[in-house]
């Protein structure tokens, strides 16, 4: 498609996005997308190229230009890359007639947009769980908040019911598939299994990161297997001295059979799911105490959400999702102490259960056990009661959200990594590792602290204990990097190798 040049008071805009900026409108649009990104003024678009003679629009053009030319490049690649994109993954708008959502918005990342086309959607929009969870009500977040949206959508899909992984497996299996075979470009065979190939499209990596895309590695979704044996993780030690590490926090997410997922239980399901877990704790658990929200003061659940033992109270993207409805009715959490916790389970928030077990320093054994011995305790009082955990052959435990499918599995420690963390490559040596981190800046402030939330990057194909092991293995790595370059080393983490 050939674009015109065009000037904004004597600037000269490459134009990508001429329909972009038609009204100062979207030049709003585009700081709130900035926004989304973390870095207020980090962002600006080389699609800005719309010539505005009205007063008030060059003003905002003088405004917006003045923004750092690091915005330019972040923008492009999130939207402007979708406007220029070739005509085989251009997305076009719906037209009058049709009822199928417009995704011109989302980018050309969006799993939605990927793998819901056309001919996917006629076939399964009129189909309904037995609970009536309906394909529109699966998306309805992800289709509301497009590009641009503050909080960020994620995948922008959200399950009704168990049984939407059947009856919308056309469209739920390829995004599973997608997403937690993230680690490269992913092609289905003709087996059905998912393989792990190099992505020409992704940003240039280390050598060693284009060897891990190209070894083929696949995801096996015949069997979802659980281990949550404690004694078969490692033993040893990461941080002894205690120097580096200082929490861990481990979370499962759990959904009852018999009964509709979050956004689309019934006020009564839902009361009922809390008086269940309320039963099964006075009754079957030897300490703590169940404590509604609804029944709690403004400054204790104000407090217990500052100090991250109660889950937040929903944003724009969960209410549109259903997660708010009749907020806090039927929501609450178990504790085993509320002034210094290790247990904690939450129930009714983003799914029916979710099991946390924490504690101060880098035992990473020692809170697994902790928290295989809750959850086997919860899952005998279920049975006792006629319940049971939704779990799937191919899938492994079923939640809310198909990016927590298989263990439902968040493992994390906090831990310092000052040196380690400002090194070229540091990200893509997390990737090679199949770690995720987070949390590197403060909230307040956006200073660099070096605190990292490290975490496994995978939920689907593998154990739980396997999960864990990666962790001690890619923490304690990470520690020995910090180490040397304390001691003045220099390091290389192209050259770095993950370990397992």
């Amino acid at each position: 498609m050939a674009f015109r040049n065009i000037r904004c008071r004597a600037r000269v805009v490459p134009k990508a996005a001429l329909p972009l900026v038609a009204t100062v409108g979207v030049i709003y649009l585009i700081d709130q997308q900035a926004r989304h990104h973390g870095e207020d003024g980090d962002m600006h678009s080389p699609e800005l190229r719309r010539h505005h003679t009205a007063a008030s629009t060059t003003a905002a053009c003088d405004r917006y230009f003045d923004d750092s030319a690091a915005r330019r490049q972040r923008l492009y690649h999130d939207v402007g890359e979708a406007s220029s994109s070739t005509s085989s993954t251009k997305i076009q708008p719906p037209g009058p007639s049709s009822d199928y959502p417009n995704f011109q918005r989302h980018g050309p990342h969006s799993l939605i947009a990927k793998h819901l086309p056309p001919d996917v959607y006629d076939k399964l929009k009129h189909k309904k769980t037995r609970f009536g969870v309906t394909l529109d009500g699966m998306i309805q977040a992800g289709v509301a908040l497009p590009w641009g949206a503050n909080p960020p959508r994620g995948i922008g899909v959200y399950a009704g019911d168990a049984e939407c992984y059947k009856v919308f497996s056309p469209f739920l299996r390829p995004i599973l598939e997608e997403y937690h075979g993230s680690l490269s470009h992913d092609e289905t065979d003709n087996d059905g299994t998912l393989t792990r190939r190099n992505d020409k499209s992704r940003p240039q990596t280390s050598p060693q990161s284009q060897a891990v895309d190209r070894q083929i590695r696949k995801v096996r979704l015949q069997r979802q297997v659980t281990n949550l044996n404690p004694a078969m993780v490692f033993p040893q030690p990461i941080d002894p001295t205690g120097e580096y590490i200082l929490y861990t926090r481990m979370r499962v997410s759990r959904s009852l059979k018999k009964y509709a997922f979050p956004p689309a239980i019934s006020r009564q399901q839902r009361r009922q799911v809390e008086k269940l877990l309320a039963e099964c704790v006075d009754q079957d658990f030897e300490n703590g105490e169940y404590r509604s929200i609804m029944e709690m003061s403004n400054s204790e659940h104000n407090d217990l959400i500052q100090r991250h033992i109660l889950f937040k109270d929903p944003d724009a993207y969960a209410n549109l999702a259903g997660l708010g409805r009749d907020w806090p009715d039927g929501r609450g959490l178990y504790c085993d102490n509320f002034e210094s916790p290790k247990t904690i389970i939450w129930c009714n928030d983003n799914d029916h259960f979710r099991i946390i077990s924490m504690q101060k320093g880098g035992s990473l054994q020692s809170v697994f056990t902790n928290m295989t011995r809750v959850l086997g305790q919860l899952e005998s009082a279920l049975a006792k009661r006629g319940h049971g955990f939704c779990t799937d052959p191919h899938l492994g435990f079923l939640n809310t959200s198909p990016t927590n499918c298989g263990t439902g599995l968040r493992a994390s420690v906090f831990v310092k990594l000052v040196l380690l963390g400002q090194q070229p490559g540091f990200d893509d040596l997390l990737r090679r590792m199949k770690l995720e981190a987070s949390t590197r800046f403060n909230e307040n402030d956006n200073r660099y602290t070096g605190i990292f939330d490290i975490a496994n990057a995978e939920r689907l194909g593998r154990s739980e204990v396997e999960l864990i092991n990666t962790m001690i293995d890619g923490v304690a790595k990470l520690i020995q990097l910090e180490k040397r370059l304390e001691r003045g080393e220099i390091v290389d983490l192209n050259e770095v190798e993950a370990s397992g």
